[in-house]
């Protein structure tokens, strides 16, 4: 509930970050600031402007020099889902095939 009241630093409409979102806390986030990119974010909650809603991935740098903090929400879950796509008759290869191997399941590129 708190969550859902405390307007946010948040991405714009139709970010996946900001779907992810609305639909954990039932479509009633609260826009401080909308922002078109992860880093406009970022740069606006480091500067104070309020608290962000952003991918714990995007933030590793900022989470390990204490810039940010990351708070703890109880009975939140904000997880999405991810797409590797790749043309037809092109098999990955490298480092995209290694990131591939890692994903849930170990699903390979062959797969």
């Amino acid at each position: 509930a708190e969550l859902a009241s405390t307007p946010l630093i948040l991405r714009e409409k139709g970010s996946g970050t900001r779907q992810v979102l609305e639909s954990a806390l039932g479509g009633l986030a609260r826009p401080l600031i909308e922002l078109s990119s992860t880093t406009a974010v970022k740069s606006s909650a480091l500067s104070g402007a309020g608290p962000a809603v952003l991918s714990e991935l995007a933030l590793g740098e900022e989470l390990s020099a204490r810039r940010l903090v990351r708070i703890p929400v109880d009975g939140v879950r904000l997880r999405r889902a991810l797409r590797a796509v790749w043309p037809t008759g092109h098999r990955p290869a490298g480092p995209a095939r290694d990131l591939l191997g890692l994903t849930r399941g170990g699903t390979s590129a062959a797969d």
